[in-house]
């Protein structure tokens, strides 16, 4: 195995904190824009989640003598206003669009993780596990519509 450097650690961290601050913004910014109590309550459970990654990356980032990237940059900003059309068109697209968020957000981990430290692998392992269940509630709920349609 390679030896990995902190600053290694840091900028593939800083990379996913990105994407991890996307993902709450756009859960906040949409939440309460669709009408559907079921996926509202699921959004605002993810949105705490993602919440909770951002501050264990950041703490993470601070340790490895980091500084945690504050921007979510234009791409960020893209995602939350296509996530704010989505949520008014309704339920169906949000969580069409969140699913495939969702879904890169692994993605990016599984990228990533073997170019960490092993106590940053353990980390963005757990993050990237609830990552994959909340996929899995997506999954749930997108066939719960096509039942009911």
């Amino acid at each position: 195995m390679a030896n990995i450097d902190n600053n290694q650690s840091i900028d593939k961290l800083n990379e996913l904190l990105k994407g991890e601050k996307m993902a709450a913004n756009i859960y906040e910014e949409t939440n309460n824009l669709q009408k559907d109590s079921q996926v509202e309550k699921m959004l605002k459970s993810f949105a705490q989640d993602h919440q909770r990654h951002t501050q264990q990356l950041e703490e993470r980032i601070e340790q490895l003598g980091g500084d945690p990237n504050e921007n979510i940059g234009m791409s960020g900003a893209m995602a939350n206003m296509m996530a704010k059309l989505n949520a008014i068109r309704g339920p169906k697209h949000l969580l069409n669009q969140v699913y495939k968020g969702e879904a890169m957000g692994v993605k990016a981990y599984e990228k990533r993780i073997n170019d960490l430290d092993p106590i940053s692998q353990e980390i963005v392992q757990g993050l990237m596990e609830e990552d994959k269940e909340h996929l899995r509630k997506f999954e749930a709920r997108v066939d719960q519509e096509r039942r009911e349609n």
